[in-house]
């Protein structure tokens, strides 16, 4: 039901924070320059800003229009105001990772979960008040809202993955170097099409059975039939 939905969304989405500070954390320790990747820090510094809006240049290697919160990014990758955090001049630059691809959908991905818990929080208000069922602005809004968790999670999957590169294993072994020269390309070519094919039709099927049981429409019409009908 929608109500239980909000429930676990509204908590899920706030313990997700908790999740995704946890593994930041992991990063500024185990991969820094994905870390400066997605924050845009070019240079190594202490008392290191978070960055909330801001668009990065790898050419220039700076941020333009940028707005930050001083000293939050080395409070929460290592608790600590004056802790060092180190920027992608510290690397050579052939080891950076895309920066456009890992910093945008880190920062989508985030303004996103914001968005989970505020809309999540609307809703519950609403229930408590006895309005969620009457109000159709929300209701439209929640349904529209449906495809952006799994928008959500392939973000993050886009940061992490490009933001580990050049590496297949870190400091081990280059992307580059990890490609199979014994599989023909047809092959790669074939399966990359399969899988498309495969996650195309799930997805029809998945808009199919939506539209289905929104026209069909509640079994009981909520509880703001049963006020009209009492």
């Amino acid at each position: 039901s929608l109500r239980l939905g909000l429930i676990v969304g509204f908590v899920a989405s706030v313990l997700q924070l908790g999740l995704g500070h946890y593994h930041a954390v992991q990063v500024a320790f185990t991969q820094p320059e994905k870390l400066a990747a997605i924050e845009g820090v070019f240079d190594t510094q202490r008392n290191c800003p978070a960055l909330i809006f801001g668009i990065p240049d790898g050419d220039a290697e700076k941020i333009h229009a940028a707005v930050k919160i001083p000293g939050l990014l080395s409070l929460l990758a290592f608790g600590s105001l004056e802790a060092e955090v180190k920027g992608l001049k510290d690397f050579p630059k052939d080891e950076w990772p895309p920066l456009f691809l890992t910093f945008y959908p880190f920062h989508l991905m985030v303004v996103l979960g914001v968005y989970f818990i505020l809309l999540t929080a609307v809703g519950i208000l609403l229930l408590w008040r006895q309005k969620l069922y009457h109000n159709r602005i929300f209701l439209k809004l929640a349904l529209w809202s449906i495809p952006l968790p799994f928008i959500a999670n392939e973000l993050g999957w886009i940061s992490a993955e490009v933001g580990r590169q050049p590496w297949v294993v870190y400091r081990l072994l280059k992307t580059k170097d990890a490609v199979s020269v014994s599989v023909p390309a047809g092959q790669i070519l074939f399966s990359i099409i399969m899988f498309v094919l495969i996650y195309t039709l799930l997805f029809a099927a998945w808009i199919y059975l939506l539209r289905r049981e929104l026209q069909r429409g509640p079994e009981d019409g909520g509880p703001a039939e049963k006020e009209a009908t009492a």
